[in-house]
């Protein structure tokens, strides 16, 4: 089968390798869409802690059962699915409580040994795996991995009706969180984002302040326009240290502040922030089943209608090397997400 291969750091090619066979309790799945990640850009350039050449990587991903294994019983041959890229050791106390997402021992999809969906086939555990409604498409299947991202930081938030919110960068990752957010009819919302097509894009899709950070001060900005007392909830999407500080400073009294985001090396944060105001400080870790099955549920009512707006390119596996690569380079940094489709 063919594969998109990153057999060394700064560099991708098309491979051929030997197609996977599942296990007793896995499937095998054509894979039909699957998304490029910023994680994926940072295993090509040899800046992710476990994805890391040579490796066929990608997670974000959905298609056609093509193989089940003989333990198999809720998928059968046919079936459409969208796949979560992620399984716990099922024994430690977090896989028993249902939080698998942070088991110490949990396995990914696209990492070490295990083939990603850069491939034409993967392998993933009967868990793993969600059927997709009729009428979804195989784009928006895979697309279901990133929102997931950002609904379980929004659930992990405990987000009510009427609550105000920041979203600190626009990225994929800021956009569906706050997709996730407009979910629960929020109050006053606000971003912040370097980019001016995003920033353009987020008040498409509702929000009514979009900051730019070089133009304004984001923490005074959002005092000015509440009051003085910020905001409830304040979410991390942008990895860097200065966005985590500015976020402690606009989130209000007693407000929650969420780290989505992988912020590289030591932050220095003012304890102060923290404990005189009574802020909480949550982070939010990938996902679970329950995200996946809400996701689902708000497709079917037709409230993620505003996924097609942040497909930025739709491409082949053939053109996906030279993508990958212009990625790396910042040559497509007004990119939202863009779609392999093998098909």
């Amino acid at each position: 089968m063919k594969a998109i291969e990153f057999s060394a750091i700064g560099k991708a090619a098309i491979v051929q390798v030997s197609q996977p066979v599942p296990t007793a309790k896995q499937v095998l799945v054509a894979v039909k869409s699957a998304g490029i990640c910023h994680s994926d850009i940072m295993a090509f350039n040899g800046q992710h802690p476990y994805r890391v050449p040579p490796v066929i990587t990608g997670h974000e991903a959905s298609g056609v059962i093509a193989a089940v294994g003989k333990g198999v019983t809720a998928f059968n041959v046919g079936d459409r699915v969208a796949i979560e890229p992620h399984e716990g050791c099922g024994q430690c106390e977090f896989c028993r409580k249902g939080h698998y997402n942070v088991c110490p021992d949990k396995k990914l999809i696209g990492v070490g040994a295990w083939i990603g969906v850069f491939a034409e086939y993967v392998v993933a555990g009967e868990a793993m795996c969600h059927k997709m409604p009729d009428g979804m498409s195989h784009e928006t299947g895979a697309m279901i991995e990133p929102y997931c991202v950002g609904l379980h930081a929004a659930r992990r938030a405990g987000i009510d009706g009427g609550d105000s919110v920041a979203v600190l960068g626009c990225g994929t990752i800021g956009m569906m969180t706050l997709i996730s957010v407009m979910q629960v009819d929020p109050g006053k919302v606000f971003v912040t984002d370097l980019s001016a097509t995003k920033r353009d894009l987020a008040a498409a899709l509702g929000v009514g302040s979009a900051v730019d950070p070089t133009e304004k001060d984001p923490v005074k900005f959002v005092h000015g326009s509440t009051g003085g007392e910020g905001v409830d909830y304040v979410f991390v999407t942008a990895p860097n240290k200065t966005v985590l500080n500015q976020a402690l400073r606009m989130c209000k009294r007693r407000g929650r502040v969420i780290l989505i985001a992988t912020i590289p090396g030591d932050t220095e944060i003012t304890t102060a922030e923290i404990q005189m105001h009574e802020r909480t400080i949550l982070g939010s870790a990938m996902y679970d089943r329950k995200d996946y099955e809400i996701a689902i549920e708000q497709w079917r009512q037709n409230r993620l209608i505003a996924f097609e707006k942040l497909v930025s390119n739709r491409i082949t596996i053939a053109d996906a090397p030279v993508v990958i690569s212009e990625m790396a380079r910042g040559d497509r940094v007004e990119d939202i997400k863009n779609i392999i489709h093998f098909d």
